[in-house]
């Protein structure tokens, strides 16, 4: 198994703490704990990072905007040798054309769930059909990495089923990430119930069984403490290839643990 620690992966928002869609299960919260654009350069003096995850806040269509000077510096940080792992929603060709040879990744969020994609994520005008569009959109010009939220639906696990079938028709992705929704305070979703650790393992057996050749990630979005340490558990009982950040106590019986310290859609 790999431990992910990823200190030489930084998090940048191109787009500061603003965030149009404002989505439930986040209010933007993930965004005040990424570098804002602004202050990129005093980072990267340290010489510690290795790559950057490009994220921020998204426009109401549902993907991040980028500007022509955020083109620019991404095609200096490429050219200075760092990795990027673009994590842009549903971006449009248009913009994908501007970032030929950039992504080193693409972090997708797959998300077929409709109820989810108008009421939770506040994209009216948007369908699961559009989130199946721009994953094969994207995969035709950059390597992804789809992610699967569980829980999405106010702790209810349904669609996450549909997602898995999607993804294993031919050809199938070399890995799954797989996070979990957690409550975070002043939202909608700070006292949601969480999908069961059963639940997750049904889940998770399904898809062992329909995607026998991909490698399963457990990403860094997951809730703490005893639900974490389950969680963890499990994962490492059905052989997952990679746990980002994983509970001290799940791995403490493991051998030959080896360390992976960037982004885990890097590895």
């Amino acid at each position: 198994m790999i431990s992910v620690k990823p200190i030489r992966t930084l998090p940048l928002s191109t787009t500061g703490e603003w965030c149009a869609l404002q989505c439930d299960h986040c209010k933007a919260h993930f965004l005040k704990n990424m570098t804002n654009i602004d202050h990129l350069s005093r980072k990267l003096e340290l010489n510690y990072f290795k790559s950057i995850l490009v994220s921020g806040g998204y426009n109401k269509e549902g993907y991040l905007p980028l500007s022509k000077s955020s083109i620019n510096l991404m095609k200096k940080l490429k050219e200075s040798g760092y990795k990027l792992n673009f994590h842009m929603g549903l971006i449009n060709e248009k913009t994908i054309k501007h970032l030929i040879s950039l992504p080193d990744m693409v972090s997708y969020d797959l998300m077929l769930d409709d109820f989810v994609i108008k009421n939770i994520f506040h994209l009216k005008d948007k369908d699961s059909n559009e989130f199946k569009e721009k994953y094969f959109m994207i995969k035709e010009y950059f390597p992804i990495s789809p992610h699967i939220l569980i829980g999405a639906n106010y702790g209810k696990i349904e669609k996450e089923y549909e997602e898995i079938d999607f993804l294993s028709k031919d050809p199938p992705p070399e890995k799954i990430i797989f996070i979990v929704i957690t409550p975070i305070q002043n939202t909608p979703f700070q006292e949601i119930s969480l999908p069961s650790i059963k639940e997750v393992e049904e889940l998770w057996n399904y898809a062992k069984k329909k995607l026998p050749n991909t490698k399963f990630y457990l990403g860094c979005v997951r809730p703490n403490g005893n639900y974490r340490y389950e969680l963890d558990s499990l994962a490492i009982y059905l052989n997952f290839h990679a746990i980002v950040n994983p509970h001290s106590e799940a791995i403490k019986s493991q051998n030959n643990i080896k360390i992976f310290e960037e982004c885990c859609a890097l590895l």
